[in-house]
This record gives structure tokens, sequence and C-alpha cells, in this order.
């Protein structure tokens, strides 16, 4: 089953499901999405930190896919180009390590395109996502 990294806390369980672009458990070997706001210090006159403020919001997400799963997702996009696709929600359903259903949801895009093949006959590719909207615990 997928690995889930959310907000760099790993968790590994039988039941997690990835439904991506209306797919149905997917099964992807890994997902991992993380946000993050640039934080910056104010300071006095001695340089001290006074106070604090918080920048924009940052976003970053990746997703290892089989070949057979990112295939028919190609077959969707135009001339096979999956970078070229829309925005798309991903919606990752778990339980967490006290044994509580946590379902995130995911709004993105694929950056590019390719393959990987292992040494052990693997034929999948960890793709980069463009996410443009992160729901937590919803």
């Amino acid at each position: 089953m997928a690995k889930v990294k959310r907000m760099h806390e790993v968790y590994s369980s039988g039941d997690v499901t990835v439904t991506l672009m209306g797919i149905y458990d997917i099964n992807p070997s890994a997902i991992e999405y993380n946000s993050n706001y640039a934080h910056e210090y104010q300071r006095g006159l001695r340089r001290d930190a006074r106070g604090w403020r918080m920048g924009a919001k940052e976003m970053d997400a990746k997703i290892t896919l089989p070949l057979d799963a990112i295939a028919i997702i190609e077959k969707y996009a135009p001339n096979g180009d999956i970078a070229l696709l829309r925005p798309f929600p991903i919606i990752v359903t778990f339980f967490n390590t006290e044994n509580v259903l946590i379902k995130d949801v995911i709004t993105a895009k694929f950056k590019g395109n390719g393959r990987a093949v292992t040494n052990d006959g693997e034929i999948e590719k960890e793709y980069e996502l463009f996410p443009t909207e992160m729901e937590f615990n919803i």
C-alpha cells in the first residue's frame, strides 16, 4: 500500500486510499505533501526579536505512480502530455496512529512527464505536483 508523508510525518498503513482525478484507490507507491508559511522576526533597535510576522503560504507535493496508472491518465491528457491537464483533486484517506480517520484533499496538477525503471523491474515514476490548494483533516 501507499506510504503517506503528511507535513513531514510518515504514516504506513494498509488502510491508505488515494483517489486521483476520480480514479478510486489508484494505489501509488508514495505520496508526500506539505504546506509552510514564510516567517520573519520583527526586530527592534537592539536587533533583538520583538515580534514576528507571517508571509505567503508555500506548498509542495509529489506522488509515485506505477506505469499502468499513469497510462490511464495519459489517455485523457492532450496529446498524452499530463502536464497540460488542469488542476484536479487528490483525496487521501487513512487512519493515523490514534486510529482516527484522516481525510486530506489536495488540488494539484502534474509538472511534467516521464518514466523510471528500477532494478527490481518496477516501472514507476515520482511525479512532482504543482498544488494550488490543500485542505487537511476535513
